[in-house]
């Protein structure tokens, strides 16, 4: 099947524009989600299960450790399809309370020779208020897939304080308690495709998450972090998450700054967006290997970007991450590529001695700090 969908379906659906192809998977999820014997037949094709990949995280279940980041499902109605396929778990959206039109078409933008996506969607979705509905009935279909719903923290218009846009985030997260939606909820201070990020500065993230707080709930938070350059702004807004009641982050965003950047197609500067896949891939390790070795025991790690492969997969797992999530790796290799992750980390994690994945979660950090008290406890040499 991996050499049907690169020989034959991915040179075909290249062909159209990535925004008709979205819109095409997404129509033709909905279909074939909605017969049984499908999602069986999907399951058994692709879907690889083994213990040595569970875990339990935050009082939350999870059967391997490779989810759907947000961004691909915006409107929460792929769940079943996403289950059978072999994801361990979902993060769907952004979502806001109200419906938001996004910006305008078209939204992606393909580089195919430097594996990524240009995203400039802005924050479309339906609405909490009208996805509620089939967020339920899509649950029953499901065999446990924990679900995560990214909540944006973006202001409806340029007109909009940012105080306003906290009340929305607000009421959008405790929607989703009330009504009992998903088992996690993401906080996505980072969208780069509209416009300013005030929420990635410490002193507005400490403003949104104080008013979160407050919020009664039994279920995990994580912040979405942006994709940053410079580690000590990074480090000031950890710091101000691990004094709040937040559980986890999801590390990191889209790349926006483009001056950098060594890509192998031309990238017009009339393609507006974040830059997604291979190359956020290197610099979001080093962030994780950063929140990993000064919060790790305060905080659980999501680690996305350039997730092409199980070797992807397990680089930030040993940084640091407990859970990882792609979203570009699936579309350029197959939905079949989640079950190949999974079956080859389990090959990964015993050649090195790992009996479950929590074993080698900060492996490569606890190897470091192994040698470092090992050196330091060397007898002195006589002189």
């Amino acid at each position: 099947m991996y050499i049907m969908y690169k020989k034959i379906i991915k040179p075909i659906l290249f062909l159209f524009s990535p925004d008709f192809v979205h819109n095409f998977i997404a129509g033709a999820g909905r279909f074939v989600q909605a017969i049984p014997p499908v999602r069986w037949l999907l399951r058994a094709w692709w879907r690889y299960d083994n213990r040595v990949l569970q875990q339990r995280i935050l009082d939350v279940d999870f059967v391997n450790p490779v989810g759907l980041s947000a961004g691909f499902d915006k409107n929460v109605q792929l769940t079943p399809l996403i289950e059978s396929v072999g994801f361990g778990f979902e993060t769907a959206g952004s979502v806001t309370l109200a419906p938001r039109r996004g910006n305008p078409r078209p939204w992606f933008y393909r580089l195919p020779k430097s594996g990524s996506l240009v995203v400039n969607a802005g924050m479309a979705n339906l609405g909490l208020v009208k996805l509620a509905p089939r967020i339920r009935r899509n649950a029953r279909k499901l065999r446990g897939m924990p679900l995560s719903i990214s909540v944006a923290v973006v202001a409806k218009s340029k007109k909009e304080t940012c105080e306003g846009a906290i009340i929305d985030a607000k009421n959008a997260v405790l929607y989703i308690i009330q009504h009992n939606l998903a088992q996690m909820i993401e906080i996505n201070i980072s969208c780069p495709n509209v416009g300013g990020v005030p929420f990635a500065e410490p002193r507005m993230l400490d403003k949104l998450l104080t008013v979160l707080d407050k919020l009664e709930r039994d279920m995990p938070f994580f912040v979405k972090m942006p994709y940053m350059e410079n580690m000590k702004h990074f480090d000031m807004l950890l710091r101000v998450i691990s004094r709040h009641n937040i559980q986890g982050v999801t590390v990191a965003n889209l790349i926006k700054e483009r001056d950098n950047l060594h890509l192998s197609d031309p990238l017009p500067e009339t393609v507006r967006g974040g830059l997604s896949g291979i190359p956020t891939r290197a610099h979001n390790v080093e962030m994780i290997r950063h929140a990993y070795q000064f919060y790790g025991d305060r905080l659980i790690i999501i680690g996305v970007g350039g997730i092409f492969s199980a070797q992807d997969a397990y680089e930030k797992i040993r940084a640091g991450a407990s859970l990882v999530a792609l979203v570009t790796g699936m579309i350029f290799e197959g939905p079949q590529v989640v079950g190949r992750i999974n079956r080859e980390l389990v090959a990964l994690l015993q050649k090195d001695g790992f009996h479950t994945i929590s074993e080698a979660v900060g492996a490569d950090y606890k190897k470091r700090a192994k040698k470092s008290t090992k050196s330091s406890q060397k007898p002195l040499q006589k002189m």
